[in-house]
């Protein structure tokens, strides 16, 4: 995989974790740990990016050929020259010095002259060897793969082999789909889309088969009585999860329950308590004291009551109500003891809330688009 690819693979996953949390599927600790690990890959990746495979070499300390292939000849110059002075200078002392004693100063200088060439040949010749060889750096070991998030292949369900090792390697098999059986009431719930969800778990697994069941069916009913369900939808997965390169790295999230996994409720971020009474006009506040965005929420939500004298309300603060229903993502509200919506919002949005499972005169009127 190249250095590009793996690099945007990473930041979809920052993305999708990021996501993941802000729909408060993961935790914040999970979030912490994902986002640490997809950094430190960029960090890997972008410092490979940077280095250079090899070193520059410094022109000063390596003499080129050509002044190397000069001096020789400049050499060469200066012995002819001073062999045509030895040899005038023997001319002129010929008449004193004897036969024999000319011809052992020629063989000595000649020697002295052959030697110094061949030391002359042998230091070009080094010097040219020495630019020649090119200088390598040492190659930075880089693994193939170091977990089944880097075998990727479209139509395909990759494994890392030996990661992180220089033996690594990516082995592909044909994808197997995890089916995904779903429980819920759409005619009931104005907020019960299942897209988001199923769009994470195939994130998480790949292709998934899909079927939805209308819990005020006979079969729907009895499957929420079988795993002791609270909340709509349901979300029942196979024992096909398990074989699934990323099930440990996701398990936490799923309740293993009659041979088959269910998506927890704080992950499945399921809206409907469809066993509750259903109780008209009625909206229940709960907060988180001291949190900011409860604070926010409450200040919103007083223009909604301003305007719609009729509603039963209620504030909720770490109660019994507040722990019965195990809501742990503060401010969140309660339409007609059934239908849960979270996060500070806008006075009109609590109103076209209300409205969809209410018939008010005042459901008429607009409020406040934007948070104050």
């Amino acid at each position: 995989m190249d250095e590009k690819t793996q690099k945007e693979r990473l930041e979809q996953e920052l993305r999708f974790l990021k996501e993941s949390f802000e729909a408060e599927v993961i935790s914040k600790e999970e979030f912490v740990k994902g986002k640490e690990r997809i950094e430190l890959k960029l960090k890997e990746i972008n410092h490979e990016a940077k280095a250079s495979p090899i070193e520059e070499i410094d022109e000063k300390k390596v003499e080129k050929p050509e002044i190397a292939a000069q001096k020789p000849k400049e050499e060469k110059k200066d012995i002819k020259a001073e062999m045509l002075e030895n040899e005038k200078s023997a001319e002129q002392n010929q008449g004193s010095e004897s036969a024999r004693g000319s011809g052992e100063s020629r063989f000595f200088k000649y020697a002295a002259i052959f030697i110094i060439l061949i030391l002359l040949v042998f230091f070009s010749y080094s010097v040219f060897r020495e630019k020649k060889e090119p200088v390598t750096a040492q190659a930075s070991f880089t693994a193939e793969c170091s977990s089944a998030e880097d075998c990727k292949q479209e139509g395909m369900e990759g494994i890392c082999l030996s990661p992180a090792s220089k033996d690594a390697k990516c082995e592909y098999k044909a994808i197997q789909k995890i089916n995904v059986l779903i429980v819920n009431d759409r005619k009931n719930c104005f907020n019960c889309d299942t897209k988001r969800v199923i769009g994470i778990l195939q994130e998480w697994y790949g292709p998934t088969n899909v079927k939805e069941i209308d819990y005020t069916t006979n079969e729907g009913r009895k499957l929420a009585e079988q795993f002791g369900s609270t909340l709509l939808p349901i979300y029942i997965l196979d024992e096909n999860i398990t074989k699934k390169p990323a099930f440990e790295k996701y398990s936490q999230v799923f309740i293993h329950k009659n041979g088959s996994y269910i998506l927890s409720d704080d992950a499945s971020g399921s809206t409907l308590y469809f066993r509750r009474q259903n109780v008209l006009d009625r909206l229940d506040l709960f907060l988180q004291p001291g949190d900011a965005k409860s604070i926010q929420a409450e200040k919103n939500l007083q223009e909604f009551l301003d305007a719609f004298k009729e509603v039963k309300f209620e504030k909720h603060v770490s109660d019994e109500l507040t722990g019965e229903l195990g809501i742990k993502v503060f401010p969140s509200f309660l339409i007609n003891n059934r239908i849960k919506f979270t996060n500070a919002q806008p006075a009109d949005v609590i109103k076209e809330n209300f409205c969809r499972l209410n018939t008010l005169q005042d459901c008429n009127i607009t409020l406040s688009k934007n948070l104050v």
